[in-house]
């Protein structure tokens, strides 16, 4: 669909009820057993400002009947307002906009929930649940259901309203307590009372409030049902939770520190139910707390015992609003990517099986874009590329699908193991000297986390390289300083603990003159072979460039991981996605072509964002560097340290918290180092000595 076209788009639909009539719509309970299994439209109309900005197209008609053809009922599309509505009044290009959607969602009968989602351009509602309720907030929240309610008011009940998305995400798991409930719970009465006063089909329209975080034990625990907001119409609320457990197995991005027994790390978890790895601390339910794995929480016994639990908490239906897992490729290949695979089928069944059984609606989490990181793996239909809804992920919708008595169709299921993928593009990176004086680093990353690279026994890649040298000092007037320039590339990995180990592939001049050309490395001790730690715990690939005041470019394109038994799986053949650029390395996504040409036009540019007026307080102490810096919104970030060469020492992912965050770093290097935190699209850098 044409964007602009997109935002004034308004299509009839013959489902709206008379706006004379207004009769009483079915209530909530008999909706809940029509609703079926749903899907979540996400990173899309919820994303600030611009729906297309985080790369989904905005939703056309064909993928709504796509996601009617397989099956779901019911739609949640998540919804930005507050960037839309400039001094407080939502404009009426977004709400049409957001009306397009909602009708051709409507057309193919779909149930739709409508809500406000994170808002994450301010964080002015689910971060701002204190113990007292803000006059600004309650505002807002009157303010912007009104004008949506108005929008709306004459749609029938396959239209629901849902009050907010996860709120408390600026409370840790034992900072809740009853006075943030009782606030959390006025807003929602605000949100009420503000869609009922619209009238029309609002009067008796069914309203979503949302758990305390959406989560099912927090929930239960702090919201006792005498807690709940009041509605003149019995019979139209719905409760709202999420479910994503395990958290390590379902969407935990990489390995994480939470300060366990002997500073173990937190790994991903793999496998689950049945399909169970000789690795303990890879099966969901572990607990490095206990050295042991809660097998409970592997089953289907556990799924069901969650949802009983808030099912007869309320009285009122519940809906899942979202759930989902991600797929650990390429972390896995062979037989352990495939024990994955099955596993995680198993686990939409489970889900799906609990909800059925206690009448709960479960809606499908689909982050849209096809990744090969894993914390962005979530699409079960395409959204991306044509054919536009295709499914994607046929093994987790047909376990779905098997539950609620539906039979399998077909489509593309999650990656085979022993697979090369072609795609069409490649990555052109940039190499643009900062003239410093001494040498600089440039670094292109793929991060790995985690994954078990034992089968493995070479990787090769497609390369050319060109470029110029200066240097190595900045004072032309000293004997020599222009003379001994040079620049040379390494490939290098890291495993187990941040372990560094690096092969030189040559200098730049040497290898440019060879133009394009595959590159195999096998791995092992010997010369020209790279060393790798722990095959079974790598973190990160790359490729870097050092030299003194180097500008240049590269071609990359085909990487490839090879078995003893000469098949091939493909790391990353960049169709999709790129990886990490640092220091004075930038890079876009070109068309693929034969001669490793870089031209100048691009397509998806990845280049890094450079840091504003943006300041962090660091010390650095035995080992332990802690950082503070003013995070705009809470979410989350990543932290890392780099040595003087541009070479990664330490790493870790976590979330940031709105207003001033503070993250700390261990580390045994020693010497000057460079500080770098990311959020989102902000970059916050600061050099620290370690001693």
């Amino acid at each position: 669909m044409n964007f602009k076209n997109a935002f004034g788009l308004a299509c009839a639909t013959s489902l709206l009820a008379s706006a004379s009539a207004f009769a009483a719509l079915p209530k909530a309970a008999d909706l809940a057993g029509k609703m079926g299994f749903g899907f979540n439209i996400g990173n899309s109309l919820e994303v600030p400002s611009n729906p297309t900005a985080w790369g989904n197209p905005f939703p056309t008609q064909e993928l709504l009947d796509s996601i009617k053809a397989v099956g779901f009922s019911t739609v949640r599309i998540p919804c930005a307002w507050d960037s839309h509505a400039p001094n407080g009044v939502i404009t009426e290009t977004w709400l049409d906009s957001v009306k397009t959607v909602v009708d051709f969602a409507i057309k193919n009968d779909l149930y739709v929930v409508l809500n406000i989602h994170h808002e994450g351009e301010e964080g002015w509602f689910q971060t701002h649940i204190g113990e007292t309720v803000e006059a600004a907030v309650d505002t807002k929240m009157k303010n912007y259901w009104t004008q949506i309610a108005n929008k709306f008011k004459d749609y029938d009940e396959h239209l629901l309203f849902a009050g907010a998305n996860e709120p408390g995400s600026n409370l840790g798991d034992n900072d809740w307590n009853a006075a943030h409930a009782q606030t959390l719970m006025h807003y929602y009465q605000t949100f009420i009372d503000a869609v009922r006063a619209t009238g029309g089909n609002n009067e008796t329209r069914t309203l979503i409030i949302q758990g305390t975080n959406t989560d099912i034990d927090k929930s239960v625990t702090h919201i006792k049902p005498n807690m709940l907001p009041t509605d003149k119409q019995a019979g139209y609320m719905m409760f709202e939770v999420h479910y994503y457990s395990p958290y390590q197995y379902t969407i935990m991005p990489s390995e994480q520190d939470w300060g366990a027994p002997g500073g173990e790390k937190i790994l991903t978890q793999y496998f689950y139910g049945d399909y169970q790895s000789a690795d303990a601390k890879r099966n969901a339910g572990y607990n490095a707390w206990t050295n042991s794995v809660d097998a409970t929480v592997s089953t289907g016994a556990y799924v069901d015992n969650q949802f009983q639990k808030i099912a007869q908490a309320y009285g009122i239906p519940v809906l899942i609003g979202e759930f989902g897992a991600n797929i650990r490729y390429p972390e896995l290949s062979g037989e352990e990517l495939q024990k994955h695979i099955e596993g995680r089928i198993q686990w939409h069944r489970d889900v799906a099986k609990a909800a059925k059984k206690n009448g709960v609606i479960p809606v499908i989490w689909d982050m849209g874009n096809e990744s090969t990181e894993a914390y962005d793996n979530m699409a079960y239909l395409r959204r991306q590329s044509a054919p536009m809804g295709k499914l994607l992920d046929a093994g987790a919708i047909n376990a779905i699908r098997e539950v609620y008595g539906l039979p399998a169709i077909s489509g593309a299921s999650t990656p085979s193991s022993s697979q090369v993928v072609e795609g069409d593009k490649a990555v052109h990176i940039s190499y643009k000297t900062v003239q410093s004086d001494t040498s600089e680093a440039g670094t292109f990353r793929i991060d790995l986390s985690g994954a078990n690279w034992s089968d493995y026994v070479a990787i090769s890649f497609d390369m050319r390289v060109a470029g110029t040298v200066a240097g190595p000092c900045l004072d032309q007037t000293r004997d020599g300083c222009g003379e001994y320039g040079w620049a040379s590339v390494s490939l290098f990995n890291m495993s187990g603990n941040w372990k560094w180990k690096e092969v030189s592939l040559g200098n730049v001049d040497s290898l440019a003159a060879l133009g394009l050309k595959n590159y195999k490395v096998e791995f092992g001790e010997s010369a020209n072979q790279m060393a790798i730690v722990d095959a079974k715990g790598m973190k990160a690939i790359g490729i870097n460039i050092y030299g003194t005041q180097f500008t240049g470019d590269m071609y990359l394109d085909n990487m490839l991981l090879w078995k003893a038994d000469g098949t091939v799986d493909t790391l990353n053949n960049f169709d999709k996605k790129s990886g990490t650029f640092d220091g004075i390395a930038s890079g876009s996504l070109i068309a693929a072509n034969a001669t490793g040409d870089w031209g100048t036009s691009t397509t998806a540019a990845i280049k890094s964002i450079a840091a504003t007026n943006n300041k962090v307080m660091v010390t650095a102490q035995n080992g332990l560097v802690t950082a503070t810096f003013n995070a705009h919104r809470s979410s989350q970030a990543s932290v890392k340290l780099l040595n003087s060469l541009g070479q990664e020492i330490a790493s870790k992912n976590y979330t940031a918290m709105q207003g001033l965050s503070t993250v700390q770093l261990k580390t045994d290097y020693r010497g000057s180092a460079l500080l770098v935190i990311k959020q989102d699209n902000v970059k916050y850098v600061q050099k620290v000595t370690l001693k």
